[in-house]
This record gives C-alpha cells, sequence and structure tokens, in this order.
C-alpha cells in the first residue's frame, strides 16, 4: 500500500479539504435507523479527512475512525476541532487493522476497494465481531462493467469489485437497503462514469 499512501498523502498535505467537508448523505440515511446519542459507538474505516466521521460526532455518536495516512488523520482532528466535536482517530490499514471493541455502526464509504482479495472474507469476518447484534453495517465499492471505461485517476491498488459480491459476504445480515448505481463523476477534472454497488444491513444474532 506504499504507493496509495504516498498518493493520499500529497493529496491531503495541504489546508484545502480534498474531497471537501460536506458530509456524505448516507451519514443522515444511517442517523435515522440508528438514532444518535453517545452511548452509540461508530467506527468510520478508512476516514480521509474526516468529514463524515466529523459529522456524526457532530450529531452525537462517540466515534472512532482510521486512516491509512497520517495527513488524513491530522486533518480529520483539525476539522474536529474547528467544530467542536472530539473523537478518537489514528492511522491504520484496512488490511492488517485490530480493534477490541465493539461498535452499533461500521461505517466505510470509498474505501474497500483497497482491500487484498485473500483479506476480504477475514475482513468481513472482523466487521461481524466488531458489530453489535442490531447494530448497523454500511459500506460501497465500485463494480467493473464491461461497457464502462476505468475512471482516469483510477489507481493500480484499487481493485474493482463483481457486481453483487459486496453483498455475498454480508447474506447473514438484513439487508435494509441495497443498491446499484451508474452515475456520472467529474473527479481529476475529467467527466467519467462509475458504477456502484451500497449496502446498508443490520447484524441479527452473532
Amino acid at each position: 500500500m506504499n504507493d496509495i499512501r504516498t498518493n493520499y498523502e500529497k493529496w491531503y498535505e495541504g489546508d484545502s479539504y480534498y474531497w471537501g467537508k460536506e458530509p456524505a448523505a448516507f451519514c443522515d440515511e444511517l442517523a435515522a435507523l440508528c438514532p444518535p446519542d453517545k452511548s452509540k459507538k461508530v467506527l468510520d474505516i478508512g476516514c480521509g479527512e474526516g468529514k463524515d466521521a466529523v459529522y456524526m460526532a457532530r450529531l452525537g455518536y462517540d466515534v472512532t475512525a482510521f486512516d491509512l495516512t497520517e495527513n488524513g488523520v491530522r486533518k480529520t482532528l483539525k476539522l474536529a476541532e474547528m467544530q467542536g466535536v472530539q473523537l478518537n482517530a489514528f492511522v491504520d490499514d484496512i488490511n492488517t487493522f485490530r480493534l477490541n471493541e465493539n461498535f452499533d455502526i461500521v461505517y466505510s464509504t470509498g474505501t474497500i476497494q483497497y482491500l487484498f482479495d485473500e483479506n476480504k472474507a477475514g475482513f468481513f469476518d472482523k466487521v461481524r465481531r466488531l458489530t453489535k447484534t442490531g447494530g448497523l453495517a454500511f459500506f460501497n465499492v465500485f463494480v467493473e462493467k464491461p461497457f464502462l471505461d476505468l475512471p482516469p485517476d483510477w489507481d493500480k491498488e484499487e481493485k474493482m469489485w463483481k457486481s453483487g459480491e459486496l453483498f455475498s459476504f454480508l447474506a447473514d445480515w438484513k439487508f435494509r437497503r441495497i443498491d446499484e448505481v451508474i452515475f456520472e463523476d467529474n473527479s481529476n477534472g475529467m467527466p467519467h462514469y462509475h458504477c456502484m454497488d451500497t449496502v446498508i444491513c443490520e447484524k441479527m444474532n452473532d
């Protein structure tokens, strides 16, 4: 992961926020399903510069977040301070992280395409252990379609998933939302299309 870490460290090193500061709409969707208070714990896997993690802390959750980059974590903590909230943020790798806590929400957006193929099953076993019974998990991932080209800013360490592959790892959870959409993007200043699978699911038993 050294190349992608180097790239993201560079993207995150300035004062501006590469992905902006506005949280994803998914955060409010999760809050409607699991109303926030300080007893509710959230884990943000691959938090980037912290826009979603900080927003969920503002909503009232007890938030833990990690990212591969030191600059991402630094800016997450800076954003939290700017917005008057506290959270726990640290540097770690999606492929190797270890935690011994349990969470009401496990959340990750735009990150699991960096999982190595051999780590996918183990990652979702870990998610199962980390999520409380009745808790929620949220994931999205880019999927390959034969009629879509790779995005111009696609990194060699990113892995396109198969359509529906994400859902198969969570087949014993209760799906609260499941969809696949194709949308236009303009990242890197070059218009292109993505296909993305998204799931919100509830852990029904241990």
